[in-house]
């Protein structure tokens, strides 16, 4: 349920200015180096120095944002980044939490739009009838599949929508396909060399593994049911999309799906005088982290300020000002 920000302001402030001023050494659970969490790293860092000068933020790699939320409730990293489809799973307990993990607030939402590409071989799709994947269900498609790593959010997206439309894993074996799991890496070289026919992944417009195995076949994108997106969004916090007719040069139609949405997370009992630099850094510096990535262009203060599907811990109505 949405938290304004403004309720948390009762006793905030006071904390914040009893909490004494000192350099902090911060660490920030991400995912793997090199992507675009690692830059979101190198970004807050950057602000946090221009904020302070004598503190930092240290991007600690990981396996992602469900490996994070245990970090921080063990107290092995001081702020996550995380997948918020993944802080929703956590906050239920569904798997792979054992039980409901409660504590965990938002410190700021950092992007909302990467949508999920159920990017097919345009022949393939044309040859079943296949514009939508609604569309698998009584195609008989003998569909090869690549899904992201097991376990991680786009991987539970993928099979989630399939499901919601009638389509199994199961069977899509049965008529004849197969379904495989792999990382970026791994899904480009399965699509390039022709031994897939669909890789379904939650990334950014123009990512240059879209581009290099449409490079390699014609391809084109499905589309997602509405009733599935708004069910995507209502279960795991993600966000209508729609992927334009030219935003690449082989897609001659819009294509409307969901996006997944990460943020920057703590505890919600984590230390004041760290979450109030952290979120002044933000507020104050947020054109350090907006020009880190192409994705993070649009990023404001008011945008880290907006995501609606959890609380703030309560540090953030005093420094974003009530901003939704």
């Amino acid at each position: 349920m949405k938290r304004h920000l403004a309720t948390a302001l009762v006793g905030t402030c006071a904390a914040l200015a009893s909490a004494s001023a000192q350099a902090e050494n911060i660490t920030l659970c991400g995912a793997s180096p090199g992507g675009l969490w690692s830059l979101i790293g190198v970004g807050l860092d950057a602000a946090v120095r221009a904020e302070d000068p004598d503190s930092t933020v240290t991007y600690q790699t990981s396996s992602g944002g469900f490996a994070n939320i245990a970090q921080l409730k063990s107290g092995g990293c001081d702020l996550g980044i995380v997948h918020v489809g993944e802080a929703l799973i956590a906050k239920k307990g569904a798997a792979p939490f054992q039980a409901p993990v409660e504590g965990i607030g938002a410190v700021a939402l950092m992007y909302d739009k990467a949508p999920m590409h159920f990017l097919v071989d345009k022949g393939f799709a044309d040859e079943y009838g296949l514009a939508s994947i609604a569309d698998l269900k009584d195609s008989g498609a003998p569909l090869d599949l690549v899904s992201n790593r097991r376990g991680i959010l786009p991987a539970i997206l993928l099979e989630e929508s399939l499901a919601k439309v009638g389509v199994s894993y199961g069977q899509i074996e049965k008529d004849g396909g197969s379904v495989q799991f792999e990382g970026s890496g791994g899904a480009q070289d399965l699509m390039t060399d022709g031994r897939a026919d669909m890789w379904v992944n939650a990334t950014f417009i123009g990512t240059s593994a879209v581009e290099a195995i449409a490079q390699a076949h014609p391809m084109t994108l499905l589309s997602v049911p509405a009733e599935v997106v708004e069910a995507m969004g209502a279960e795991y916090g993600s966000q209508p999309v729609t992927i334009k007719a030219g935003d690449y040069p082989w897609l001659d139609h819009d294509v409307q799906t969901f996006g997944a949405r990460a943020g920057i997370v703590a505890p919600m009992d984590a230390d004041p005088a760290m979450l109030e630099l952290v979120l002044k850094a933000i507020k104050d510096h947020s054109g350090k982290i907006a020009e880190v990535h192409a994705a993070m262009g649009g990023f404001t203060p008011e945008f880290a300020a907006s995501l609606d599907v959890m609380e703030y811990v309560p540090e953030a109505a005093a420094i974003y000002g009530g901003a939704e």
